[in-house]
């Protein structure tokens, strides 16, 4: 029995990650915990691969189980009746006594019961806290914005990739302009102040690179991974050097859910 269960491992640890893939991907929005909206298609056809290969493998060890020589009657050296089994089935056992992989292969089994059964959160305040994980912000002409009279009520919705580039346009584009952004929070240098985050990926979660807003807003701030959605205007620092995070002055903030595609940088919605 333990022959039969060693054989049969690699096969359903196979299909176990493949079931995991497929959980996270086609029976969720899981995977964008992960990678990028664009995988998702990608990961369901690893999902299928891994299952079909698992499955495979399940039914190709029982088959040839099942093949395996069964005993015969016979007699010993002494002539007396006994059941024996055949060489080529104790030299077929044998085989699968050496036949399993690495050890190590068994830590497959811990990401794959995680997927299956928890959905770990997206990366937050302590990756967008690390030093050299700036995503960089390519210089480029933005489009004029529409007039804003100084009394507005209704802020201009920015992404922060949008927010940063035009903090340092030459034309001052965000001088006196009130703009609602979204992020996270993440600790800040001082006290009243905080950065608000969002971090982006060209591919999954381990290249992510991060955007990153000075909030300088009265009273406590919000803790840290809170998702929120402020309204500010940009406080211009004058020689700062290009890498330094621009200042929001906020007027308004509230706490929002985290969105649905957390690594893709996007205005924030006109619905609360």
């Amino acid at each position: 029995m333990k022959t039969v269960v060693r054989g049969l491992a690699p096969s359903l640890l196979i299909a176990l990650v493949g079931i995991a893939l497929l959980r996270i991907s086609l029976g969720s929005d899981v995977f964008l915990q992960y990678v990028k909206e664009g995988l998702r298609y990608p990961l369901i056809a690893s999902g299928l691969v891994l299952l079909g290969v698992g499955i495979a493998g399940l039914v190709n060890r029982l088959t040839a189980r099942r093949r395996e020589p069964v005993m015969r009657f016979g007699r010993d050296a002494e002539g007396n009746a006994v059941w024996q089994r055949p060489a080529a089935a104790e030299d077929h056992e044998h085989e699968h006594d050496h036949d399993h992989g690495p050890r190590v292969a068994w830590l497959l089994t811990v990401p794959a019961v995680l997927l299956l059964c928890f959905t770990p959160p997206a990366l937050g305040s302590f990756t967008a806290s690390r030093d050299g994980a700036d995503a960089t912000v390519e210089k480029t002409n933005y489009a004029d914005l529409a007039p804003q009279a100084p009394v507005v009520s209704v802020p201009t919705p920015m992404s922060l990739t949008e927010f940063i580039g035009r903090s340092h346009d030459p034309q001052k584009s965000l001088e006196n302009r009130k703009v609602r952004l979204t992020g996270f929070v993440a600790p800040g240098p001082g006290p009243d102040e905080w950065y608000l985050n969002r971090l982006v990926v060209s591919c999954c979660a381990a290249d992510a690179r991060r955007l990153r807003v000075l909030v300088h807003a009265p009273g406590p701030a919000p803790a840290a991974d809170t998702w929120v959605d402020l309204t500010g205007v940009w406080h211009p620092v004058p020689d700062a050097p290009a890498n330094t995070a621009p200042r929001l002055d906020v007027t308004e903030q509230h706490s929002v859910p985290q969105p649905h595609a957390p690594y893709r940088d996007l205005p924030p919605s006109d619905s609360r």
